[in-house]
């Protein structure tokens, strides 16, 4: 999604409805832990050919596109077929996402080449970030990523989030596909931008919404990135072929999603999961500052589905503070040498942790990190294991009042939190608009959507 265009057409907002994420699995339970929420799932029952222990299999399964054959499309399979490597490094990173992406790519009947996107856009890589701005495993540039209700501050950036990005993607290629009436097109608008699409359609071919992929004179970048999806689908698809190597990726999920609404530590919150900080941030590449901040609102983290029980049991006994850093103001004439003299920390750490340059000026109120006063008075935050376990027949509502910020939408608030546009309409009086500093009592109750939803 490297060349499209700043301006989206006013209809998105009203597509996006309709393209809300699909529930997952029917069966769930839910742990409460006083701060932390755990949303546990009972095995999915996939058709047959979806269970396969080689995820591999299932994608192949779901492939739909029809198999240009062209010039472009062959030198992409020569060119894949000789990097084994790269391959490789794809296949390793994407084994943590591909289940996910590929459950709800199914769930929405989209074609399962929409899952390998991924692999042209950023070689499934989430924390990609290209000249022209564009972020994460989808490559979302910062207007496209604001109409799609992604969040984007100093503390958080969704262009990065596995779950809410993938959504948002999945939400525009929906929309593309109903407005060009076939995938490729769908693709190629993705890439080019629809309005650069649609005019090149109006003029050339006369509005004719029936004019195939092949026919339309598009950029050397897009013809070449449809080229490349379907280049690294022929691959996968017969991969011996090829003389590629593909090494299997368990049919099952790699990550579940918990809640918290306590502020922690990046690098507490990977040590209590017993996982590696760069594991963590792998799933959690959202958050970019040493700090998960969850004031007025709870933030999702993803964890290896086999650490969850982990993180939870530590995070009940651990009775320390959570956080190592505090939120600082700059006072007029504040340098960062001045701030490492007063807070014992390196400028070169601190600039890093603040994203600023070493030789950055401040400016009076700009907001940084730094470490906690050692004189100050810690924080102990205890949680208790309460586990509120709730079932359809009988669910138990959580309540909690969130301040909509610079950005939100309501079909982005109804999608951050399971929750149908219909039930948060109805608490806004009806109304789809929205203003800053408004406040919505949002009602979890249980059993929610997807452990995936955003």
């Amino acid at each position: 999604m490297k060349t499209k265009s700043n301006t989206l057409l006013a209809l998105i907002a009203a597509i996006v409805l309709t393209f809300s994420p699909v529930t997952a699995q029917a069966d769930r339970s839910l742990e409460k832990n006083n701060g932390i929420t755990v949303l546990e799932t009972k095995p999915y029952q996939a058709p047959l050919h979806k269970q396969q222990d080689d995820l591999w299999m299932r994608v192949r399964a779901g492939f739909s596109l029809t198999n240009t054959q062209s010039q472009e499309v062959r030198l992409h399979e020569s060119n894949f077929s000789k990097n084994q490597r790269f391959i490789d490094h794809v296949v390793e990173r994407s084994q943590r996402y591909l289940f996910y992406i590929i459950e709800e790519v199914e769930r929405r009947h989209m074609p399962a080449e929409i899952a390998l996107l991924p692999i042209i856009e950023s070689a499934f890589d989430p924390d990609a970030y290209s000249h022209r701005h564009a972020a994460g495993l989808w490559q979302f540039i910062p207007s496209t990523a604001k109409a799609f209700g992604l969040e984007q501050n100093w503390w958080h950036d969704e262009r990065r989030d596995i779950i809410a990005a993938t959504q948002a993607a999945l939400d525009y290629l929906q929309m593309l596909h109903k407005m060009f009436g076939n995938w490729k097109l769908a693709l190629a608008a993705y890439n080019w931008g629809q309005g650069s699409l649609k005019k090149a359609i109006d003029e050339n071919h006369g509005g004719n919404k029936s004019i195939s992929y092949q026919q339309i004179d598009l950029p050397s970048e897009t013809r070449n990135y449809v080229s490349k999806l379907i280049a690294i689908r022929n691959i996968i698809a017969h991969p011996n072929r090829y003389g590629i190597k593909l090494k299997p990726i368990p049919n099952r999920p790699y990550f579940e999603q918990i809640t918290i609404t306590q502020q922690i530590d990046v690098q507490l919150a990977a040590r209590l999961a017993g996982i590696s900080e760069n594991e963590f941030n792998a799933l959690n590449p959202a958050y970019h500052r040493p700090v998960i901040k969850a004031e007025g609102s709870p933030r999702a983290l993803l964890l290896p589905i086999t650490k969850v029980k982990t993180f939870v049991d530590n995070l009940e006994n651990y009775d320390k503070a959570l956080v190592s850093w505090r939120v600082y103001q700059a006072q007029p004439a504040d340098t960062l040498q001045d701030l490492s003299n007063r807070y014992r920390i390196p400028v070169a750490k601190l600039a890093e942790t603040n994203g600023i340059s070493e030789r950055a000026v401040l400016k009076k109120g700009q907001t940084l990190l730094v470490p906690r006063d050692g004189n100050s008075i810690r924080e102990r935050t205890y949680l208790a294991h309460n586990l509120l376990k709730t079932s359809a027949q009988s669910p138990r509502p959580e309540h909690f009042v969130y301040t909509v910020r610079k950005g939100d939408t309501l079909q982005a608030i109804a999608r951050r939190y399971g929750i149908d546009i219909n039930t948060v309409r109805s608490w806004n009086k009806g109304s789809d608009r929205l203003s800053i500093g408004q406040k919505l009592t949002l009602k979890l109750t249980a059993p929610f959507n997807s452990p995936y939803s955003s």
